[in-house]
């Protein structure tokens, strides 16, 4: 499951004219500046075991229906997981009748079950968006 920050920036007359017409450039340009601002803290802040999770962001950005939109993404099937948290679970092994296998404190152990007390959250695509957003200067609403 991919994790997505979607980013809804509302803009009144007088803002759209001065980003179509003004030295910022169009409404596109702006969004894609921001959708990569984000994009690049996400990656430099994402939780690193293996790089892979770091690996798996994107970005887009386009025109839908005359709304201009914009999007970063991780796609990695673990984001949400890492993103989120989870919360206490038991671990079986896929096949019946199977064992798990671990090491722990430099013993191999196996076992039927465990009992896995979760993870803690890592929002770490979350707090990208905000801190851009800040810096921005929008102001953000949780709905």
């Amino acid at each position: 499951m991919a994790v997505r920050t979607d980013v809804r920036i509302d803009l009144n007359a007088g803002e759209i004219r001065r980003l179509l017409y003004g030295p910022v450039g169009p409404v596109v340009r702006f969004i894609r500046s921001v959708a990569r601002k984000v994009r690049t803290r996400a990656v430099l802040t994402c939780p690193v075991d293996t790089g892979r999770l770091r690996t798996a962001h994107r970005e887009e950005v386009g025109v839908r229906a005359g709304r201009v939109y914009g999007f970063v993404e991780n796609t990695a099937e673990y984001a949400a997981a890492v993103h989120d948290g989870t919360a206490a679970h038991v671990i079986r092994p896929r096949r019946p009748g199977g064992v798990l296998r671990f090491v722990t404190g430099g013993q191999v152990v196996f076992t039927t079950l465990v009992n896995h007390p979760g993870t803690r959250a890592q929002p770490w695509l979350r707090e990208a968006m905000e801190d851009v957003a800040r810096a921005e200067g929008f102001r953000l609403v949780r709905r």
